[in-house]
């Protein structure tokens, strides 16, 4: 049997001392695997984390700024508050400082008015008591009512006697409340006048009403040195009755003369004073 020798008809670069040729770098191929890895690591980096962070750092800012210019606003508004505040804290000082003079006058008017009512309830007793004169307050306003006959004869518009004796210490006690003023106001029952003589001189209730507190006032004016610019005569005719005219009674009530005291005004006082 022959044998086959088999022979290998690959070069054999030793045999010939030539070195073998350079293998491919296996690691080559990893290298770039992982920077790329490293590369996309980075780029998730930037996408997930980089840029919300940088986001939201500039929503921050934009809040901080945003911040500031309100805080600035309500500096500046709570300045101007500041500022208003103090004006008002002046205004009500001087608010606070006049109501206590308006305070203060309105007592002193209260403690003349009692002096003045319980001065001519004194002097006007026997009057009072007789229910010709009835002395009474409205609010601040001190009033007189005296019946017609004790100031005037029936059908008369002058002063009588006996009803300028009375209203000569109605005014010596009047006279000194220089700031006062006084209003005469006439009034009569709801009847026509009816008497011709009386007819010649008073057409209606107006012309008798209006004459009797004329006379009156210049009564005051003259006798009783009361300045005449405290003064005002006014005649109300039957229009404006104290009591019902159905009863002589109510009638005779309602025939009289008003003596309103009017205190001024605290404005006026003030001005007074200054």
């Amino acid at each position: 049997m022959l044998g086959v020798r088999m022979t290998d008809d690959a070069p054999d670069f030793r045999d010939r001392g030539e070195p073998p040729p350079p293998r491919r770098r296996s690691r080559g191929w990893l290298g770039w695997l992982l920077f790329i890895l490293a590369l996309g690591a980075a780029g998730a980096f930037v996408y997930y984390r980089y840029l919300p962070l940088r986001q939201t750092r500039a929503r921050l800012d934009a809040d901080l700024a945003s911040a500031g210019a309100r805080e600035r606003a309500l500096a500046q508004r709570l300045e101007q508050e500041e500022q208003r505040f103090g004006k008002l804290e002046g205004e009500c000082d001087k608010v606070a400082s006049e109501l206590k003079q308006t305070v203060a006058e309105k007592e002193k008017i209260e403690s003349e008015l009692k002096r003045v009512q319980g001065e001519l309830s004194q002097k006007l007793e026997p009057e009072i008591a007789s229910g010709n004169i009835r002395i009474r307050r409205r609010g601040q306003e001190l009033v007189l009512d005296m019946t017609d006959d004790i100031l005037f004869d029936k059908g008369q518009a002058e002063v009588s006697e006996r009803g300028q004796a009375v209203l000569q210490q109605i005014a010596r006690s009047l006279v000194e409340l220089n700031t006062y003023g006084i209003q005469v106001a006439g009034h009569t029952d709801g009847t026509r006048v009816v008497s011709a003589k009386t007819q010649e001189r008073f057409a209606t209730n107006w012309e008798l009403s209006s004459a009797r507190a004329t006379n009156v006032v210049r009564f005051l004016q003259e006798r009783g040195k009361i300045p005449g610019s405290r003064l005002v005569a006014a005649g109300f005719g039957e229009f404006r009755p104290a009591t019902s005219n159905a009863t002589e009674d109510g009638r005779r009530k309602n025939r009289r003369i008003e003596l309103l005291l009017l205190p001024p005004a605290p404005s006026e006082q003030t001005a007074k004073i200054h």
